[in-house]
């Protein structure tokens, strides 16, 4: 299950970061490593769950949809089931992080704050395609409201 959304993103991400060489890119494209195959795996998850709807609605097949054909379900446990994937997709990305890896130590931070952008982005609906509904409120917060002291 791979995004173009993921790959982009980590591309743009690892812009202007001095480890971030010709090789690292070619890895971001091309590698089965667990931390790069995981946060794609999980994007495109999120994005699974918050945009399946509208996306039929416009005629598009989506991966809800042919998980509630094959298995026979609900769109309700098949959102639960995708959900479940994303939890072992965490622990996955976590295993990665915690074990040796040819990716340098700060493109895996920087894996790890896409991966919590993820988190902030999907945390009520479509924040990435609709941020006017969810993400425009959290950097309201973050960015422009004081904070008291």
């Amino acid at each position: 299950m791979i995004t173009a959304g993921g790959n982009v993103t980590m591309a743009q991400v690892l812009i202007g970061i001095e480890e971030a060489d010709e090789n690292e890119y070619q890895r971001l494209i091309n590698s089965d490593d667990i931390i790069y195959k995981t946060i794609n795996f999980i994007s495109r998850l999120y994005n699974e769950i918050m945009t399946n709807e509208l996306e039929e609605k416009r005629g598009l097949l989506t991966g809800t949809s042919c998980y509630m054909k094959q298995y026979g379900v609900t769109r309700q446990e098949a959102t639960e089931a995708l959900q479940e994937m994303i939890e072992v997709g965490w622990k996955d990305l976590n295993q990665g992080f915690l074990r040796p890896t040819p990716i340098p130590r700060e493109i895996v931070t920087r894996v790890a704050n896409f991966r919590r952008l993820c988190d902030t982005a999907y945390m009520k609906n479509d924040g990435y395609t609709m941020p006017e509904t969810s993400l425009k409120d959290v950097i309201t917060k973050m960015l422009v409201l004081p904070i008291p002291l």
